[in-house]
């Protein structure tokens, strides 16, 4: 039973974040997804905001009729629990750059909070009239189910869109390894038990993932050792110095330190869609076999991260189901399509149960995997 709950999906989406760093800067992304027109708005709370005015060709976008929840002139606040610039924050801005192209009379404003739980409280606590959203993924949880948030996505607020279903990571070792590959990984860990450390957020989700992936890889995730290693240019220095055997990085970013010889790339990790051909249609440049999926080289794990468009739980059904339809045109945007792409991550447009759906089977997965590693408050 176990052997096969772990060859479903890993649902460990705070990872991404965390390994390709929320709080690291991107200027040419962040600049792309802001285009539109731009101001600056205090935020009540530790906050900076941003107001993006709609700046688009009605006709050629194609508006949708929000009226009933949105009328002209509203203005829409989406919390990032997350600094600005990381991949929550550019995500938002991609849809929020769409939003104003299918919602020419709404203004949209984007609030990125420093400290996580200061942004998902102020969303929960928010008039739940369909004007404040919240923008998050699956590791919120995690830290509700490990005790580190008081606030649940699954009671707390509801589903009114998938923003995307998250992005494939390479898996990285250092220079020189004696194993290339995740089969010859599982090799080596097998015949040097305890010998390999691997950098992750102690007790956060990156452990949760890299213990879910050991366990699918040699069957006994303790054959490893768990070290502190969370941003991931620490662990791109690590790796390369040797100083840690195993860690997560973005693709782009191993393909660079790959080609330097910093280090040393087994594979990728990623959802269930990530094969070679995929991840580089995303990437628009063929992949090298050494970036060959879980799946691709006979692990039966994937990596299926969602990341969620939320509501305040008390928001009707008319103002969710209307969110949602603007949700789903503004992703069908190229400009949504052209950004998602940008940051290699998997985007396909969710109804309104659907997207529920999606939160209500992470939280089991995530549920079942955080009781089974004993991590449950």
């Amino acid at each position: 039973m176990r052997k096969k709950f772990m060859a479903t999906v890993i649902t460990a989406a705070m990872a991404l974040s965390l390994l390709t760093g929320c709080g690291s800067s991107s200027n040419t992304a962040a600049t792309t997804a802001a285009k539109a027109a731009e101001t600056t708005a205090a935020a009540k709370q530790e906050a900076g905001s941003e107001t993006t005015a709609a700046a688009a060709d009605t006709g050629s976008a194609g508006a949708v009729d929000v009226s009933s929840v949105w009328p002209d002139g509203t203005t829409v606040y989406v919390d990032v629990p997350a600094k600005a610039g990381g991949g929550t924050d550019l995500y938002t801005r991609y849809l929020t750059q769409a939003l104003t192209e299918v919602c020419p009379n709404v203004n949209f404003v984007v609030t990125n909070y420093d400290t996580e739980e200061v942004g998902m409280q102020h969303a929960k606590n928010a008039q739940a009239d369909g004007t404040t959203l919240l923008t998050c993924h699956g590791g919120a949880v995690i830290k509700f189910l490990t005790g580190a948030s008081g606030v649940s996505v699954k009671d707390d607020m509801r589903a009114v869109g998938l923003l995307n279903q998250g992005g494939p990571q390479a898996i990285i070792t250092n220079p020189g390894a004696p194993y290339t590959n995740f089969t010859e990984l599982a090799e080596y860990i097998k015949a040097h038990p305890g010998e390999l450390t691997v950098g992750c957020s102690l007790g956060g989700t990156t452990q949760i993932l890299f213990t879910s992936f050991m366990d699918a890889l040699v069957g006994d995730a303790s054959l490893v050792n768990y070290v502190q290693c969370s941003s991931e240019a620490d662990k791109l220095t690590n790796v390369a110095s040797n100083a840690i055997n195993i860690a997560n990085c973005s693709i782009p970013n191993a393909q660079d330190y790959d080609a330097d010889g910093k280090l040393t790339v087994l594979g990728t990790l990623g959802p269930k869609a990530s094969t070679l051909e995929s991840m580089g249609k995303l990437l628009g440049s063929e992949l090298d076999q050494k970036f060959a999926s879980t799946l691709e080289q006979g692990v039966e794990t994937t990596w299926d991260s969602n990341y969620y468009v939320l509501a305040p739980a008390g928001v009707s059904d008319e103002a969710a189901e209307a969110i949602n339809q603007a949700i789903v045109k503004a992703e069908e945007q190229t400009s949504y399509v052209d950004g998602m792409n940008k940051m290699a991550t998997f985007a396909e447009p969710a109804n309104l149960a659907d997207s529920q759906k999606g939160l209500d089977d992470e939280w089991s997965n995530l549920d079942a995997l955080v009781t089974s590693m004993g991590l449950k408050k």
